[in-house]
Order: structure tokens, then sequence, then C-alpha cells
């Protein structure tokens, strides 16, 4: 048999375990469905927040929300079996009063001392609204002084300072300057997503030009791979497919005319409020009769205008149910929504 004085330990940390489990399991759960919309880090109704333990310790505008160890004294255990109609909670317009089950688990939890891991330091902060006159993204552009660094040989340019001088402050030292071979398959991989030939590393390996590295990223900038490459995120946020998924997966016959548009407007380095005035409004912005007039020339602004009436094609992409088709206003306002 264990010593009595050991069998104590194991009872009582047993005991913390079962109390926590109960916590995590029963308790934490119905307050964060329940009760954090109105006591927690936005808003504190009656003055009480319920998201940390400093909290409901220090309870509201009722006195102390929860007296640990005594269920009948303690105002949340009242609230919740709706003994008092002024002091009902959660109240009816929120989905009313707790079931009975969820009301004896806060009893027990109650009853055990009220075990609660939460702090209020690892509580949600309440945000603050931001004046709009006053947001950073709304401010114009200007110059920032470069901080001070320790090894200004290693600074290249302004960003090398910003990067070198938050090295310094967390105490840690730039990485070694990476070889040929390492920086060209770098390149290559996040500018195109494909390895360079084997070819293409020895011809960089062997250029030993100071303007070496500028010229390989011009290059691979020009590429068509470029856009494809980096087209593929803005294609994902834009839910493309050539098809609406489901049962039927439908088949979007010109889908690939607004995935080329992606793709090109990235390679042509288009303006990024060109790029989204196209794809939100590009047929009423430009809303030119498109006919060639009998000729097979199009004027080059008439090309353009045309492009942009292809960016509308992100209205006509996503997911469908075929199903939904029977009922015009809801797959229309299904679409919108998307």
């Amino acid at each position: 048999m264990l010593p009595i004085f050991l069998s104590k330990i194991f009872l009582s940390s047993n005991a913390v375990a079962q109390n926590a489990s109960h916590f995590e399991t029963r308790i934490r759960p119905v307050l964060i469905e329940r009760c954090l919309e109105c006591h927690g880090a936005e808003k504190q109704k009656g003055g009480l927040r319920l998201d940390s333990r400093e909290g409901w310790m220090k309870g509201g505008d009722s006195g102390t929300a929860i007296v640990p160890g005594d269920p009948e004294k303690s105002v949340l255990i009242k609230a919740i079996r709706y003994t008092d109609a002024d002091l009902a909670m959660p109240p009816e317009k929120k989905g009313g009063r707790l079931s009975a089950q969820q009301v004896s688990d806060f009893e027990a939890w109650v009853k055990a001392g009220a075990p609660d891991p939460r702090s209020l330091a690892d509580a949600p902060v309440k945000r603050a609204v931001a004046d709009p006159k006053t947001f950073w993204s709304f401010q114009p552009v200007r110059a920032v002084p470069l901080p001070t660094v320790s090894r200004a040989e290693w600074v290249r340019s302004p960003v090398d300072a910003f990067i070198l001088a938050k090295l310094d402050e967390k105490g840690l030292t730039p990485a070694p300057r990476a070889d040929a071979r390492t920086l060209v398959r770098r390149a290559y991989f996040d500018l195109l997503g494909l390895p360079p030939t084997p070819e293409q590393v020895e011809t960089f390996e062997k250029d030993t030009a100071p303007d070496a590295f500028t010229r390989l990223v011009d290059t691979l900038l020009a590429s068509r791979q470029y856009g494809e490459r980096w087209g593929r995120h803005w294609l994902d946020v834009a839910r493309y497919a050539d098809s609406g998924g489901y049962e039927t997966d439908i088949y979007y016959r010109n889908a690939w005319r607004y995935r080329d548009y992606v793709v090109k407007s990235f390679n042509d380095d288009k303006p990024y409020d060109r790029f989204v005035q196209e794809q939100i409004a590009g047929d009423e912005l430009w809303p030119d009769d498109l006919a060639l007039d009998g000729s097979y020339q199009m004027p080059e602004a008439k090309k353009a205008h045309f492009e942009a009436r292809l960016g509308t094609g992100l209205y006509t992409l996503g997911p469908q149910i075929h199903e939904s088709n029977m009922d015009g206003k809801k797959i229309r306002n299904e679409t919108f929504s998307d």
C-alpha cells in the first residue's frame, strides 16, 4: 500500500485533474457560447466580465459573481437558475435559460472551488475602433529615417537597415550570404514556382558581374511563368475553377478567359487600382461598343477596354449547386454573396 502522505498527494492531484477537465469540457464551452457576447472583452453588461478568473472575482454591479465553494451565495448561480426575474441570465432574447444539466454543471464547478485557469492577461483585448482620419493605411507615404545598426557594411539597401536593426534588437546575427547555386534556385522557385535547369544554374554561377542577380530577377519577372505562378494566388481568392463542383459539376465554358486575364495582368504589371476596377465594374467604366465596324483591326484602346470587361468574369465563377438554378433569385443572391 502507498504511505498515507503519498495517498493524499495522489488523491489531491487526481481531484485537480478532474476539476480542470470539468471546467474545460462543461464550463468553458458554455461561457463562450452563451455568456461572453455580453460579458467578454467587447462588452461588459452590468460591469461583469466572465472571460477570466479575475473578471468574475471582481464582479459587477450586482456584486461578486462567484463565491468559490458556495453556490448559494454566488450571484452567477442565482442568475442561471432563473430564480429572480430581474437577474435571469442568459436573457430570453439571447436564447433563454441554460439546460438543467448545464446549471447542475455550474453548481458542481462552484462547489468544487470554481477552478479556472484563465487569466485576464490571456483574455482577448477589446478592439479599439480606428479613426479613419488617423488609420495608418490612409496616411500619405513619407520618408522614414534609417535606424542605426551594428554592421553598416552589411546594409545594401534601406530595407536591409530595418532588417538588421530588428536582428540587433533580438541579439541575432544575419545568416551567411547564400552561394550562387542556392540563390538562383531560390529566385526560380519564388518567382516562377519552377526549378532552374542545370544549364541555368551553371550560367548564373559563372556570371560574376555585380548586377548578375538583378538581371536574373528581371529575366524571371519578364517570363510568362511569373504571371502563372503569382496569378494563382489571386485566382484562389476569386474562387476560380473550370467547373461549379458538387454532383453535376457544371462546366464553365469560358472560364479560361478570366484565368488568362489574371495571368496577363500580372505579367503586364498592371496597376492594382486598375486591376480591381476592371473586375468590379469594367463593363460600366469602359462600356464601348466593341464591334469591329467591318474592320479586322481593333484599336489599342478598344483592346484595353475589352480586357477590362473580361475582368468582370469574377462574377461568373464559384461553386454552384445545379438544383438551385430552379430558383433564379436564390442562385443570383448566392453568387453575389460569394
